[in-house]
């Protein structure tokens, strides 16, 4: 029997939370794209609804320009290098430029369909605790009822609006942790920590036969990694043993 080995990500800045928490709600829509019962239908708009808040809340453009910017900057670089596919950095070139066009162009991320005029008032229902009954809102049951075809070209509207900022985002993080390389790391008693060097991410690497599991405190200057076993009696322990992971600083 094999066992699982994760991946977890701990950001050491609030820009990067917010990029991930923007990947992580995008990969819940994917998910739940299609629509093929109540169930998926309702957790389709929950999580829509908070990723038009967390844009809303968070202008990450602009900094999502600076760091787009950034990237291209070490492409040209790397274009120096006579072992560096020019093929592969063309094609990356062409979408940082692309991608810097777009969002100058645009304005705030979640203008497109903040404003939606069958999604504001489901907005404000879903931010209540059981706002989202159909006696609140006949008009959602009358669109879960459509047919899935219509519903589906529905949704690709919306998906499409956000699209832009998908593809950015996953830009970003992904030249993020291509930055770092995992490196194994021997823990005395399941703690490590480190001088963050500028660091923007945290990557852990783990196996869950280890029966223990990661926790990051830290910022740009340093960071501390715990590993915690979970219990009956106490919820969650300190690992008193020797934990042996991969690490990769981005």
């Amino acid at each position: 029997m094999t066992t699982a080995e994760l991946i977890y990500e701990h950001p050491l800045n609030e820009k990067i939370r917010t990029y991930l928490r923007v990947e992580h709600l995008f990969t819940q829509l994917n998910s739940l794209a299609d629509l093929e019962n109540e169930a998926q239908q309702l957790s389709y708009f929950s999580a829509l609804f908070t990723l038009i808040d967390v844009l809303d809340r968070h202008d990450i453009r602009p900094d999502l320009l600076k760091d787009i910017e950034r990237c291209e900057n070490q492409l040209v670089q790397w274009s120096r290098h006579p072992s560096v596919s020019d093929k592969k950095l063309q094609v990356m070139l062409q979408q940082a430029l692309r991608l810097q066009s777009d969002l100058l162009r645009s304005g705030k991320l979640s203008s497109p369909i903040k404003d939606d005029v069958f999604l504001a008032p489901l907005r404000q229902r879903f931010g209540l605790p059981g706002g989202c009954c159909y006696f609140d809102m006949p008009q959602l049951q009358y669109w879960l009822a459509l047919p899935q075809a219509e519903r589906q070209q529905q949704r690709a509207e919306w998906h499409n609006a956000l699209q832009q900022t998908e593809q950015a985002i996953q830009f970003v993080l992904s030249f993020v942790r291509e930055r770092g390389h995992f490196q194994t790391i021997s823990s005395d008693n399941g703690f490590y920590q480190q001088n963050a060097e500028q660091f923007e991410l945290l990557r852990i690497k783990y196996q869950q036969s280890g029966g223990s599991f990661p926790t990051v405190s830290g910022n740009r200057y340093r960071y501390a990694i715990r590993f915690m076993q979970l219990t009956e009696q106490a919820g969650r322990s300190v690992c008193a043993e020797a934990v042996s992971f991969q690490l990769a600083c981005c």
